[in-house]
């Protein structure tokens, strides 16, 4: 099943023109309701204008006012090198605290100190420990893979030590489309008997949102239980303001993560549940990058031809996502909005005549979560990301919206190619937001000159998230390569071995590459002064953004 990795010599340009035609003439994505989320900006910018009124009207640039400040500034320098955050991040406060000594300091005081909230943490102990309760390990399982894949048993060790199981038993197949993927999930639910859990960190009004919400009115009506799960921020322009109160009054239980309120603190503003999770009667589960709006499909335009990828997942393995799904449901309860607060878990697994059906199926799977209640202790994200990268022999292929990389990450990246590991990325040709667009392109020099290869894709936005090595192993999940991702945000992904979806990923990631641009480093070198300029800048700021 090995296919020959080479570089592409077909000529797509015809193919993205005629892509770049029927794109324009998609009609434009919905306008947001920008109402709350104006109300929640003017509060937050009236609260920022009265703390530097106050700042003025102490006198703090008198010479007693500035030396105090400067004082604290220095304890605060002094906690941000002692602390276990990544150094990226550590300087990025730093510049901002020496730059600006008055403002910066107080924007560190509201947004970069400390971590996640500890009474929050203590709410819902397995959050915070990320692991996987009512599950058998299978030693034998664990053989098997060591057996058959040894270059891959380190990262298996790794996440089963870390509290995520890896399974048999479970089927894999992957969608290189959201157009493909969505289409397929629609048909689960309308098989669904049981329950339907849905978790999406944007659910957005329009077309694919109304066919869903038809279904599961339907659903309801048969008994079938429902929960959906969305992150507030995600959908603040999204959704009409009685969105929960409309489903709950037929029968739709929702649950809204870390409602946004305007006030400076830096808990509602940074961590978000950037998860995205389907689950269908336990048997049957998704996962990817897309979300719940008609962009992900493509019958609307939004920044080119979107292009995003994700997994469905039918048997043992769904487990996993099951769980995580009701840890961050339970986790909700916290803004008594949920009213629960203990969940039989049995109830909801994946049923053993089921499972069966799949027993010879091939390969392994290991589904995983990460969050800010664990960093920067821990983090399961970027060391599955940094470890395949280590690992790998022949080749890794990676996509990714934004690649807003640390130094270990860069390093490992350049060490890679250096070794002679073909290392590839993907990235977007036209970027949802121009200033990551601008960092991302920033980081190309450093990793051209090592022997990286990049590619643009040109036509449009690629929002994919996924790595895939030496034709063994591959993650698919929501995980962006940035600080956000990496420390900020609630994740989830899988991580596949010897699967047939494997070599699926592996195609799509060949396949895109004849719509891409390859990035010339000394074209890159050669780009206008102003824009080095605004990358030198962002880039210092990177980790912030």
């Amino acid at each position: 099943m090995q296919r020959k990795r080479k570089e592409s010599n077909v000529d797509r340009t015809e193919d993205i023109k005629r892509i770049k035609q029927q794109v324009k003439k998609r009609p434009k994505r919905r306008k947001a309701d920008m109402r709350r989320l104006l109300v929640a900006a003017v509060i937050f910018v009236a609260q920022l204008v009265f703390l530097i009124w106050a700042l003025y009207r102490m006198n703090a640039f008198l010479l007693t006012s500035y030396i105090i400040f400067q004082l604290i500034g220095a304890v605060a320098v002094v906690r941000i090198v002692l602390n276990r955050n990544n150094p990226s991040y550590k300087i990025a406060w730093i510049a901002l605290i020496l730059l600006v000594p008055v403002l910066g300091l107080v924007f560190y005081l509201m947004w970069g100190r400390g971590s996640y909230p500890q009474k929050r943490k203590k709410v819902l102990p397995e959050i915070a420990q990320m692991k996987v309760p009512l599950y058998r390990n299978s030693k034998e399982t664990e053989k098997q893979l060591e057996r058959l894949f040894p270059n891959q048993e380190r990262i298996m060790r790794y996440l089963c030590n870390a509290g995520f199981p890896i399974y048999q038993e479970t089927a894999v197949t992957y969608y290189d489309l959201g157009d493909a993927f969505f289409p397929a999930i629609i048909e689960d639910i309308k098989k669904a008997k049981k329950f339907i859990f849905m978790e999406f960190y944007i659910l957005s009004e329009g077309d694919l949102w109304q066919e869903i919400l038809a279904i599961l009115k339907q659903k309801v009506a048969e008994g079938v239980e429902i929960r959906i799960l969305y992150d507030d921020f995600g959908c603040i322009t999204c959704l009409p303001k009685q969105f929960d109160k409309e489903l709950n009054k037929i029968g739709i239980k929702t649950a809204a993560f870390n409602v946004i309120k305007p006030v400076v603190n830096n808990f509602y503003m940074n961590y978000r549940n950037h998860q995205k999770i389907c689950v269908i009667d336990g048997n049957i589960g998704y996962t990817g990058g897309a979300n719940i709006a008609d962009e992900y499909v493509n019958t609307v335009e939004a920044f080119g031809h979107w292009k995003d990828t994700g997994v469905r997942l039918a048997g043992r393995g769904v487990w996993s996502l099951t769980v995580n799904f009701l840890q961050m449901w339970k986790y909700c309860a916290y803004n008594k909005k949920c009213g629960l607060q203990d969940e039989e878990y049995r109830h909801y697994a994946p049923g053993e005549s089921f499972c069966a059906k799949y027993a010879d199926t091939r390969g392994f799977v290991q589904p995983f979560s990460d969050g800010p209640m664990r960093t920067p202790g821990e983090n399961e994200a970027e060391a599955v990301y940094m470890q395949m990268i280590n690992t790998a022999k022949n080749y890794i292929y990676i996509t990714t919206p934004y690649l807003v990389p640390d130094n270990e990450m860069l390093v490992a990246l350049r060490l890679a190619a250096q070794s002679g590991v073909d290392v590839r990325l993907i990235t977007p040709g036209v970027s949802d937001k121009g200033y990551v667009h601008l960092v991302t392109q920033s980081y190309y020099g450093t990793l051209l000159s090592a022997g990286v290869k990049i590619y643009e894709y040109l036509p449009g936005f690629i929002h994919a998230k996924s790595f895939v090595s030496d034709d063994e192993a591959a993650v698919v999940g929501t995980i962006n390569m940035d600080f956000r991702s990496f420390y900020l945000h609630f994740e989830n992904g899988v991580r596949l071995c010897g699967n047939k979806a494997v070599y699926d990923i592996r195609d799509d990631f060949i396949n895109t590459l004849e719509y891409c641009e390859k990035i010339d480093y000394n074209k890159w070198r050669n780009r206008p002064w102003y824009k080095k300029a605004a990358q030198g800048i962002l880039r210092l700021f990177a980790p912030l953004l």
